[in-house]
């Protein structure tokens, strides 16, 4: 009876200190990610290395030679104001790899870099908690596998190429960004409206942004962006164009439309735009394309499934001005195809669509 009266006994206390283990707080694993604050200008070339989260703690931080950051950085933003704003001499090459993207987010993202602020659960991330990354004219910058997260506050861009700058912006994701319509303006949240022709953009990912993409109409357009991720769109889903065309361009994007916001954009002659199978162009209110020239300065306009709407048209490409078809299309809402006066005013293709049918020539 002896052994097994102490069997129990070891059976009880073993018990016990099982369940007391069990009860005991468990610490949270440490962060693997080292946190820099970043509280001055870059002034000379330097580089952030991975396994840090730098957190830019100035309202107006700028960059004045050369930046590089390595894969697998994270940059955080911790003020709606924030933002990164390209020097004389400034430079971002921001360069990850399919293993090791760079990202750059909100202050309060735990799922990137960990719990930088430290609230535990207090706070979550939101579209708009960080402003702009600038390139304010500058030629030269890079990012590939980047991504961008919960930027542009009101509806500023996340990344914008202002004044003529010239960036590759390859393999990146844009993902709960703002941008939008304000005061007469479409930005996007990568806003490449005001950049320079040779901008390349391609192989992106943008979904759940407000307004994806903005362009000037020189950048050739592949069909290698996606503007969607698990059937989940942007809110304004399609590429924003303005300018005038004075070179040789292609647009081929067949996913999404692209939008003229120019009230009269102008393909000059000697120049050509060339489209892509599918592919569909939609006018804001009031707008029209004006081929200079006549019809031969733009190629395919009446290829396979290439449209000529209004962006009230969720039919084509789908709901293009962001209000779930609470608005329909309708005769008049955009002008039409100006073929200069000396080829007959406006064009009668049969794949323009509610534009005016007795618009006065301008």
């Amino acid at each position: 009876m002896k052994p097994s009266y102490y069997l129990i006994i070891v059976c009880l206390f073993l018990t016990a200190l099982f369940f007391s283990s069990c009860n005991e707080p468990i610490e949270p694993p440490a962060s693997v990610f080292e946190i820099i604050t970043v509280n001055s200008d870059i002034t000379t070339n330097t580089t952030w290395t991975e396994g840090n989260v730098y957190v830019i703690n100035k309202t107006d931080f700028y960059v004045e030679a050369e930046l590089v950051l390595e894969p697998g950085v994270i940059v955080k933003f911790p003020s709606d104001f924030a933002y990164i704003t390209l020097g004389d001499g400034g430079k971002i090459l921001a360069e990850g790899t399919t293993e090791k993207s760079i990202i750059f987010t909100s202050y309060k993202d735990d799922a990137r870099g960990d719990d930088t602020n430290d609230d535990g659960n207090a706070t979550t991330p939101s579209k708009g908690n960080w402003g702009t990354i600038d390139l304010n004219g500058k030629t030269g910058s890079v990012f590939k596998y980047c991504e961008f997260y919960y930027g542009g506050v009101a509806t500023t861009p996340s990344l914008k190429l202002s004044a003529g700058a010239s960036a590759t912006i390859e393999h990146c994701v844009f993902a709960y960004n703002t941008g939008g319509y304000s005061s007469g303006y479409y930005i996007g949240v990568l806003d490449a409206s005001d950049a320079a022709n040779s901008t390349i953009i391609r192989n992106n990912l943008f979904y759940n942004n407000e307004l994806p993409l903005t362009i000037f109409s020189e950048i050739d357009m592949d069909n290698s962006n996606s503007f969607y991720k698990s059937g989940n769109g942007n809110t304004m889903n399609g590429i924003f164009v303005s300018g005038n065309i004075g070179s040789n361009t292609y647009w081929q994007e067949d996913e999404v439309a692209f939008v003229i916001t120019s009230f009269d954009l102008q393909i000059f002659e000697g120049s050509s735009l060339v489209l892509g199978d599918n592919v569909v162009i939609k006018f804001v209110e009031g707008s029209r394309l004006n081929l200079i020239g006549g019809e031969s300065v733009m190629e395919n306009y009446q290829g396979t499934g290439v449209h000529f709407t209004s962006i009230k048209d969720d039919t084509r490409k789908g709901d293009t001005n962001g209000d779930m078809s609470i608005s329909g299309p309708a005769t008049g809402d955009w002008l039409g195809i100006f073929l200069d006066d000396y080829k007959g005013g406006y064009a009668d293709w049969p794949n323009i669509h509610y534009n005016d049918p007795n618009a006065v020539v301008k």
